[in-house]
């Protein structure tokens, strides 16, 4: 039998995003609670961006970055010359890019870390990036790209916002109604700050190492790591963390 049955396992990730992971879950015997605790928005001004998509649909721009899903969401719209290579971090974003614009993006990095980009990006001395991201992307990338010789616009794709999930996630916290959290983003990490938990938080499952070192970086204990950033990752490590136990909250 899985060690999920009967587990309350809170998802955190946005509206929509975290559906099939609760199926699946659900399915396994799981109780999947979907608890988004962050949320997109637009910029507040939204002028530097479509100025920057004019410029790629003209081609003014040998790369496009892109480091997340959402970015693509926003961007789906967008005519992207055939001369402007796209630069894809994470296989889901990858994937994303290539049913937006029916193209496979020209360099993928192994890691999910945005910052290994330049090294398998090729000469970039002198090229122009366009690099649309979160208001609250650190800047590791952008100066990376830069030190590389890169020409990079950095502009505000979306907004990074709490979600609506936080008060929920409180209420069931202090209820003991949560066995486990999933986080899949550093941002979702730091929401957590906000919550009231005297005695601890339930263990902490990440999706990868990027949201990992968040958690490190608040000093906050993690139960588990997913080896790859998708949801059959997940799961293994969810069933990692609750096979050795056997007794279920009724």
């Amino acid at each position: 039998m899985s060690g999920l049955v009967g587990r309350r396992i809170a998802i955190t990730r946005p509206a929509g995003r975290g559906d099939t992971l609760a199926a699946r879950l659900q399915a396994l015997g799981a109780i999947p609670l979907l608890t988004p605790l962050i949320a997109y928005m637009p910029p507040p001004d939204p002028a530097p961006l479509q100025q920057a998509l004019n410029r790629l649909a003209t081609g003014a721009y040998h790369w496009l970055v892109v480091t997340s899903r959402q970015t693509v969401q926003v961007l789906a719209d967008t005519t992207i010359p055939e001369s402007t290579a796209i630069a894809a971090v994470g296989k889901a974003t990858a994937s994303d890019c290539r049913r937006a614009w029916g193209r496979e993006p020209t360099v993928v990095p192994d890691t999910e870390i945005g910052s290994a980009l330049p090294a398998i990006m090729g000469q970039l001395a002198g090229k122009r990036v366009l690099l649309p991201c979160a208001d609250i992307a650190p800047p590791t990338l952008t100066e990376a790209l830069r030190a590389a010789g890169a020409d990079v616009d950095r502009v505000t794709a979306y907004c990074t916002v709490a979600g609506p999930g936080l008060a929920d996630l409180q209420r069931m916290i202090d209820d003991g109604a949560i066995d486990a959290i999933v986080l899949a983003s550093g941002s979702a990490v730091r929401q957590l700050q906000q919550l009231h938990v005297p005695t601890g938080l339930p263990p902490l499952v990440c999706i990868g190492p990027s949201t990992a070192a968040v958690c490190a970086d608040l000093g906050l204990p993690i139960a588990g790591i997913a080896e790859r950033p998708n949801d059959d990752a997940l799961i293994a490590v969810l069933e990692q963390v609750f096979t050795p136990y056997c007794e279920v909250k009724e």
